[in-house]
């Protein structure tokens, strides 16, 4: 047995999930599958009891070049096996931190969370670097996380990592330190003033610069100077990755 499914292996599985479980959460997938028919992002259902995924959309993110039937067979080993060779064992433990995220914080069970991660497959010998939004959906009776929604878009980064689980708000959140192999406190969460915010909303909505400065009664340089210090803030080179960044992040 490979380090890869070492690691998978040691994941916390639910426990006591029955048929009649999977009949009660029919409902919820199926409105699961009504929001990806109108999304452009990958959707997948997690199922951490039978290690594969419930549902997986029709996306191109979501199938990475495979059958529908052959990504929810596989689940997260497909991902894996899809990473560059490199990235394996990185991808391998990130999947793992990510389902020990709820022990390991320390939430209570009826805390909300998400997790944003990134990483690069491997679709049609060319690498694709994705970003991975995680939130958990259904739990066993001991708050075992059984259910996960995953969705996956184009990622605002220029690399692998940018592992973070959010509390609640974007004011608490943490990153996962592949060196100390463990959850570690943002310290300095980013902030975008409400000028700011307003200017990437109205991007987000299909503005132009002009628009954008006659809909918020500003010059078009002071426009100018929010992006300017949205990207520095966010750490991104274009408004295109401010966008993706500020959307992952839920920072609109």
């Amino acid at each position: 047995m490979d380090y890869r499914t070492d690691i998978l292996d040691s994941i916390p599985s639910p426990r006591g999930i029955t048929d009649a479980d999977y009949v009660a959460v029919a409902p919820m997938i199926e409105a699961v599958r009504t929001v990806a028919r109108v999304t452009y992002q990958g959707v997948f259902v997690a199922d951490l009891y039978r290690n594969n995924f419930l549902y997986v959309s029709d996306s191109p993110l979501a199938l990475l070049g495979h059958p529908v039937e052959e990504v929810r067979e596989k689940g997260y080993r497909l991902l894996i096996e899809k990473a560059p060779q490199d990235e394996q064992e990185m991808m391998a433990e990130l999947v793992s931190a990510l389902f020990r995220t709820h022990q390991e914080i320390g939430l209570r069970d009826d805390v909300t969370y998400t997790i944003s991660c990134n990483f690069r497959f491997m679709v049609y010998g060319r690498p694709v670097l994705v970003n991975h939004k995680v939130t958990p959906l259904a739990k066993d009776s001991e708050g075992r996380v059984w259910l996960a929604l995953c969705l996956v878009s184009h990622s605002a980064h220029n690399g692998p990592g940018h592992f973070t689980a959010t509390i609640g708000s974007a004011e608490n959140s943490f990153r996962y330190s592949f060196e100390e192999h463990c959850w570690v406190r943002q310290k300095e969460p980013v902030e975008l003033t409400q000028d700011e915010r307003t200017m990437l909303y109205l991007t987000a909505q299909g503005y132009t610069m002009r628009e954008i400065a006659e809909q918020m009664f500003k010059s078009i340089d002071t426009i100018k100077m929010y992006r300017k210090h949205v990207f520095s803030k966010l750490g991104v080179s274009n408004i295109s990755e401010a966008l993706v960044y500020a959307t992952n992040y839920y920072l609109l």
